[in-house]
């Protein structure tokens, strides 16, 4: 099921998307839409069986099919982002542009940093430029939401804990990045001014099917920048799975729903990787498209 969440004539709305549908989720559910944010990921679970045979049985008729004027972040409440390391191929890459070697502790668990969560924005959403930087960075990420509470969770149990993927854009401020991991405490405010959300929410029964025998999940990621490619990349790709790292997260700690997961950097999905001298950094004016044929497109313009 591809869930979003939309701004309408009507209001904001979540809803199904279905071809070129957006139909209402809660008039399909039956579920009471006044519930509290937090109510959101038990409603959608309980309701993905019925949407599912709903949408195969092609019952749409009498069913809001809205128009949306603007999307909103996938989900309405975000709780904690972990943003992760799990892509060996971007880590080696971006460690040999500084002139390091990769570290044998990075092979023993999947690193991650906390990130903030209060300048989220949906697709299709301008991010104002930092002032404070001059060396503006995007990164192509997927981001995995937890959609219930777990604590010390095994690695063979997480896959139910997750609630549903969506693109991701972790953007950085290399050159305040480069001085705060020097400090030894970072990255922080190379990172806090803005994370970026794709339209859709495809939930986590529905991307089961893709995974391989290894619990890698295939899945295209694409950059483009003013609509030239700059990475290409898959999740089946990183070295941690999202259960591998949702098992050390929770680890002595309990996730909640609305915690994010978020798999680090596809290989060359950044700049900093690509290597800046070949186009410059990202500057006012540019645009940023994240697009995958599993879990859409998240577009960003630069103001």
């Amino acid at each position: 099921m591809r869930i979003a969440r939309i701004n309408t004539d009507d209001g904001p709305k979540t809803v199904v998307v279905h071809g070129e549908s957006f139909l209402d989720f809660y008039e399909i559910a039956g579920v009471d839409p006044g519930e509290s944010p937090r109510t959101f990921f038990s409603d959608v679970s309980r309701s993905s069986g019925k949407v599912a045979a709903f949408l195969r049985e092609g019952r749409l008729s009498g069913i809001t099919d809205y128009v949306p004027s603007s999307y909103l972040v996938p989900i309405p409440m975000v709780n904690q982002i972990r943003d992760f390391y799990a892509f060996e191929d971007h880590v080696r890459a971006a460690r040999a542009r500084r002139g390091l070697e990769m570290v044998p502790e990075w092979y023993e668990f999947p690193a991650y940093y906390y990130s903030g969560n209060s300048s989220l924005f949906p697709s299709d959403h301008d991010i104002t430029y930092p002032e404070f930087s001059s060396e503006l960075d995007f990164e192509l990420e997927v981001a995995a939401v937890i959609g219930k509470e777990g604590k010390d969770i095994p690695k063979s149990d997480a896959w139910q804990y997750i609630f549903g993927f969506m693109l991701a854009n972790d953007w950085s401020a290399r050159d305040i990045q480069r001085k705060e991991m020097k400090i030894g405490l970072g990255p922080a405010k190379s990172k806090d001014f803005a994370t970026s959300f794709g339209r859709f929410l495809v939930t986590a029964d529905e991307m089961a099917s893709r995974l391989d025998p290894e619990r890698k999940l295939d899945c295209d990621l694409k950059a483009y920048v003013n609509d030239n490619e700059y990475a290409s990349s898959n999740l089946n790709r990183m070295h941690w799975t999202f259960q591998e790292m949702i098992s050390w997260a929770s680890t002595g700690t309990s996730l909640k729903p609305g915690d994010i997961i978020m798999s680090g950097t596809a290989g060359g999905g950044c700049i900093l990787e690509i290597g800046p001298e070949k186009n410059g950094w990202l500057k006012k004016g540019d645009v940023v498209r994240f697009h995958s044929s599993v879990l859409g497109e998240l577009v960003s313009g630069i103001v």
